[in-house]
């Protein structure tokens, strides 16, 4: 390397494309938020294209070049967090740019910083620009030092830097997509300080980088990638010339660093105080995994570093919260505030009492704003106190359920004294939340608001509905086959005789119960204060663990001022329920027992969820044709083929790809030895960048499951498994 020059890669970094499946969540998301009206997920390639038609032509064409005059304002600041580093090299000196994450650890690239020793040697320069006074900051590689050559970053401690706002981490991985705007505060082939905010299209976002337009030289080697809001989405680290007037540039996402940064925490040998204190400043989620992100999922390191933005789909985080008083009348800052709470939750199914339709109305537009597609189902129980439930329309659908028929004595039941249990009815819906990637998560959610007051009779009426919620479960678990969620305002502490039907059941499980014994409160009013939201299911619902307990109390008194006076009295409670099936009996010993090995450099997998007893145990997916030559739509293809003795009807199987698209197989019976070919419906995509293809039998059980990479796909070409 030449005295002078800076750092610069010869190659882009191994990554992939996006599965549709995120692909399609990331663009929906971003489009509610530029075009500010709801947007469907796409639910194949066709409306995919359509709804970034509909963003180039009305952000890309109609373009607005004001922006506020604080983006100046922000944008230095943030510039005085960027530093020029000077390496010394056998050749001379090497050039590369860094900048403060926290007030004395600092970033650049792994290709510009690759080792304690080279940091010891080196020295970042702070406020080298044009009219700016630069001051010296020795690294201090033996305080700490993180560096990771795959995804090319590293962090190493340094002098603190007076005065200087760090530029903190990101996690929100749905900050930019294609033709968004990425800027980049950078020391190009190690001049002063420059800033690059034109031709600064992003080309494409894969699932550990983006790659972008915007101008960089060697130099610019660990610059920051900011969004038009300043907010840090990527690690700038390289740059390819396409041809004579055409370049394109990499940067390291900021969601994937974290990601990475958060799996050496979880491990004992690479834990540390300063990877502490650098995620202490992620103050951002992603938006994906709700609001226990990669905590509950119950089985150590599981998708603890994400490979895609999306995470893994087989979970559900759901919750309940009296949001009280939230009628037609309600203020549109209030509305502003319980769409912060929902936003901050993330949750997949949120179980809402006191409640009106205007007021949930309102409440789903400004989630729409921010990029949220929500929808509600409302029982309307009069006297402006109704039941709802609010949810994820990317991931769940809800249905309500008439229960007036089926319990008619139960709802109807009413004490000694001539008073009903349920002056406000139940809200009874079947929910089901998968995220196109694997099984679904279903139960019946029981939304109740139990009667208010302290006297006898209101414990006497509490009593009665705890008796009567017990039988309708038991009812419901023999007769639907799911697990079964009751939760709500219980307007009572759940360690009483008044609810012993439910904690005495066997066959249920409290999951406040501990909370309320360690004096727990989700009643924060200023006259009383105590536990009397809460959730109990069914023995059959497999719960993630969280920190050690299977509920959260969120506490957003402690975090929002004022939120028991602006916001609500009651806080929300939180669980997550996990899919996670009996271990599949693999053959072999029984230390092998739901062992899978992959072999070493395999492309795509292929498991068989089949018993090995019952016909069509041995039906399996043999080829898929996801790139058909010509057009995809109805061209595309599944072979099934037929390895058992007898022949297989498989009338009401179906086909589902990533994305949770169902395709109905319809009468198709497949000869022992044979194969069908099956040719999809145009709401089944097979994506072209790799898809996951689920076959299913007529009892909705998953009887095989193949995956393939974008590598495999060739036009005209099956994909064999």
């Amino acid at each position: 390397m030449q005295k002078g020059k800076g750092y610069s890669p010869e190659e882009f970094l191994d990554s992939r494309e996006l599965s549709g499946a995120a692909q399609r969540r990331l663009l929906a998301h971003r489009a509610r938020q530029i075009l500010q009206r709801p947007v469907d997920l796409p639910r194949n390639e066709k409306t995919q294209q359509e709804i970034e038609t509909n963003l180039q032509e009305e952000v890309v064409h109609a373009e607005r070049d004001f922006l506020p005059a604080s983006f100046l304002r922000e944008g230095a600041s943030r510039a005085e967090a960027v530093c020029r580093i000077r390496v010394p090299t056998p050749q001379g000196t090497a050039s590369g740019t860094g900048f403060l994450v926290t007030s004395n650890i600092l970033m650049t690239n792994n290709h510009v910083v690759d080792s304690r020793e080279s940091a010891r040697n080196a020295l970042a320069e702070f406020g080298f620009e044009v009219g700016g006074a630069t001051s010296m900051v020795a690294l201090r590689p033996d305080r700490f030092f993180v560096t990771q050559s795959d995804l090319d970053f590293t962090l190493v401690a340094c002098d603190p830097v007076p005065g200087v706002e760090p530029i903190v981490l990101t996690r929100n991985p749905a900050l930019v997509t294609r033709h968004d705007r990425v800027n980049i505060i950078q020391h190009p082939s190690g001049r002063p300080k420059e800033v690059a905010l034109h031709d600064n299209r992003v080309v494409s976002v894969r699932d550990r980088v983006i790659r972008y337009e915007t101008d960089t030289e060697p130099g610019s080697s660990g610059s920051p990638v900011f969004d038009n809001d300043w907010r840090l989405v990527a690690l700038h680290r390289a740059g390819q010339r396409l041809g004579a007037n055409r370049a394109e540039n990499e940067g390291v996402r900021a969601a994937s660093i974290v990601n990475r940064l958060l799996t050496l925490l979880r491990s004992e040998s690479t834990a540390s105080s300063g990877l502490e204190a650098v995620l202490e400043g992620v103050q951002d989620t992603t938006p994906f995994l709700g609001f226990f992100d990669l905590a509950g999922l119950g089985t150590p390191g599981l998708e603890v570093e994400l490979p895609d933005f999306s995470g893994t789909p087989d979970f559900a985080d759901i919750g309940v919260w009296n949001i009280e008083h939230f009628n037609g009348g309600v203020s549109d800052e209030r509305v502003d505030a319980v769409a912060g709470v929902v936003e901050r939750l993330g949750l997949d199914i949120l179980g809402l009492v006191e409640v009106e339709r205007p007021a949930m109305d309102r409440l789903v537009d400004e989630l729409g704003r921010r990029g949220i597609s929500a929808g509600f189902e409302l029982l309307d129980v009069q006297h402006r106190q109704d039941l709802a439930i609010l949810f994820d329309r990317d991931t769940s659908t809800v249905d309500l359920l008439d229960m007036s028929a089926r319990f008619s004595s139960q709802l109807s039941a009413r004490t000694a004294a001539g008073k009903t249990a349920f002056p406000r009815a139940p809200l009874f819906a079947r929910c089901r939340v998968e995220d196109g990637n694997g099984p679904q998560v279903e139960f019946i959610y029981i939304v109740v608001h139990l009667k208010a007051f302290g006297d006898a009779e209101s414990q006497a009426r509490r009593e009665l509905a705890s008796r009567m919620l017990s039988e309708m479960i038991a009812s419901l678990r023999q007769s639907e086959g799911v697990p079964i969620v009751l939760g709500g305002d219980f307007n009572d502490e759940l360690n009483t005789d008044v609810f012993a039907s439910l904690q005495d059941s066997p066959d249920l499980m409290a999951l406040t119960s501990d909370d309320d014994l360690d004096g727990a409160i989700s009643f924060v009013g200023q006259s009383h204060r105590s536990l009397i939201d809460h959730f109990v299911v069914s023995a059959d619902a497999r719960l993630g663990d969280i920190a050690g307990d299977d509920a959260a109390i969120i506490r957003l008194d402690q975090s929002v001022a004022d939120f028991a006076d602006d916001v609500s009295d009651h806080v929300p409670i939180v669980f997550r329920m996990v899919f996670r099936p009996d271990a599949i009996g693999i053959p072999g010993s029984a230390d092998d027992a739901g062992r899978i090995e992959i072999p070493a450099g395999a492309t795509h997998v292929a498991i068989s969820f089949g018993s090995g007893g019952g016909a069509g145990d041995e039906v399996v997916i043999q080829a898929a044709l996801p790139n058909p030559s010509g057009g995809d739509a109805g061209n595309e293809t599944v072979t099934l083929a037929n390895r058992g003795s007898s022949a297989v009807n498989l009338n009401g199987w179906r086909l589902r790809d990533r994305a949770g698209n169902d395709h109905l197989i319809g009468n198709v019976e497949i000869a022992p030895g044979a194969e069908a070919v099956i040719t999809v419906s145009s709401n089944l995509s097979l994506n072209n960048g790799g898809d996951d293809i689920v076959l299913i039998d007529a009892q909705a059980q998953i009887h095989h499951s193949v995956t393939y990479q974008g590598s495999d796909v060739t036009e005209g070409q099956e994909v064999r498994f």
